[in-house]
């Protein structure tokens, strides 16, 4: 299997909620000044398994970088996100389908 337990299996939802500023008490949106989106590689082989861990969830953390918290929107992005469905297919990637998003 793809990935270890010990650093969790997220949904493309949660990849999305997630807020660094509710990491450390006191930081606020000015105080951050970008996001990282790391992904473990013990279990993966090749990069179709790169693609398939990193793909949705990486268009999610580049819109936490670039969008205020109060801007975000789970059901505008997951609707934006299901259009990038015959995008990704097109380019040959590897992605994981989740069933969250209406994918076209």
């Amino acid at each position: 299997p793809l990935g270890v337990h010990v650093d969790g299996y997220i949904s493309v939802q949660t990849a999305y909620d997630w807020d660094p500023q509710k990491l450390i008490i006191g930081v606020t949106e000015k105080d951050i000044l970008g996001i990282e989106a790391p992904l473990w590689t013990e279990t993966l082989q090749s990069m179709a398994d790169i693609e398939y861990m990193t793909f949705p969830r990486l268009p999610g953390y580049a819109e936490i970088g670039w969008t205020p918290q109060v801007e975000r929107d789970w059901e505008g992005y997951r609707m934006r996100l299901g259009e990038q469905g015959p995008r990704l297919t097109e380019m040959g990637v590897n992605f994981f389908r989740s069933p969250d998003i209406p994918w076209k």
